[in-house]
């Protein structure tokens, strides 16, 4: 999960009728909410067996979107954010990490064409109010309809529309990932002081640009899942290509494609690069798994292929068994 989004400050007085007819308006509001309020408070996260206390501040002014992040438990470590510019603050000699979970980070900002391609592969079900950090919420479950993704339980403060609970479910039901604020208030302004770091001199410090949001999907069907060198002739209903770039590798030895497959609410990468290995020879397969998080690697024609993702892992064994050298693919729709 870490990383998706939410919205503006709409208030739901009659949200659990609202709901019941229009669920996509719900998931417009809170995808808004999260980015255009003003909000501060501490969240806990819950996953890939490790528990996070965060103190998380947050505010939209004049267009700009600010965010800090403070660990209130481990190595003190600090995420400050304006816009899609992220500033990572840490101890000295720490490996740099971008994993500190935000309230961003707990779904995606959606939009038309994305609440399309969702309710294609996702079933929605009202799960009624309840109290989170003190405040009334509705909730929404986002259900798979197949085995390939996993579920969401959102509960959004039925005045601001902000989450402030947000479950990844496994497909027996289970709890995966969770993130929920314990106390959290709403003020009218935010100082500039607030989003200033105040780590003790001498920490490293490094900064780090991102692209928060890929771009929605501009190109669908398998013909644009490959680049001319390797072909993904597999995609799990609904995932579709979303993002794509060739990076040179270091010393210059070539290139890795990286594409990004999505669902509309999940994402997946692929990294092909062509490694010394004869064509049409496929090596030993692996499959790895970090919390909710499944990699799965091969060789195929010559090419390195890595399928990663918050998914099951019979999602990304299907994209990577899917994957295969672009010649071979056309040789074979072209024989008789």
């Amino acid at each position: 999960m870490r990383g998706r989004a939410f919205l503006g400050a709409l208030a739901l007085a009659a949200a659990p009728t609202a709901f019941a007819a229009d669920p996509a308006d719900f998931l417009v509001r809170i995808g808004e909410a999260a980015r255009n309020s003003n909000y501060q408070g501490v969240i806990i996260y819950q996953g890939d067996d490790m528990l996070e206390t965060m103190r998380v501040t947050h505010r939209f002014k004049e267009g700009t979107e600010h965010e800090r992040v403070q660990s209130l438990n481990g190595d003190p470590r600090e995420i400050l954010k304006e816009n899609n510019k992220v500033i990572c603050l840490l101890p000295k000699d720490r490996k740099l990490t971008m994993n500190l979970p935000t309230p961003k980070a707990l779904f995606p900002a959606l939009s038309a064409e994305r609440l399309q391609q969702i309710s294609q592969v996702y079933e929605f079900k009202d799960l009624g109010t309840a109290r989170v950090a003190g405040r009334n919420c509705q909730g929404l479950a986002i259900a798979p309809r197949d085995q390939f993704r996993y579920g969401y339980e959102i509960w959004a403060d039925q005045q601001s529309s902000v989450p402030l609970k947000v479950s990844l479910i496994g497909r027996n039901g289970s709890v995966l990932e969770q993130m929920m604020f314990t106390e959290i208030e709403f003020p009218s302004s935010i100082p500039d002081s607030a989003f200033r770091p105040q780590l003790p001199p001498g920490e490293t410090r490094q900064v780090v640009q991102m692209i928060e949001n890929p771009p929605l999907p501009q190109q669908t069907g398998l013909a644009a899942a490959g680049n001319a060198g390797l072909r993904l002739d597999r995609l799990p209903p609904g995932y579709r290509v979303a993002f794509r770039e060739l990076r040179p590798l270091p010393g210059g030895q070539g290139q890795v494609e990286h594409v990004v497959l999505s669902d509309g609410l999940s994402a997946i990468s692929v990294f092909s690069a062509m490694k010394a290995a004869p064509p049409g020879n496929v090596q030993a397969q692996s499959v790895s798994q970090m919390g909710t998080v499944h990699a799965y690697r091969r060789m195929v024609g010559g090419f390195h292929v890595t399928v990663v993702g918050e998914a099951p892992q019979e999602t990304v064994r299907m994209i990577g068994d899917g994957a295969k050298p672009a010649a071979r693919v056309e040789a074979a729709a072209a024989a008789p």
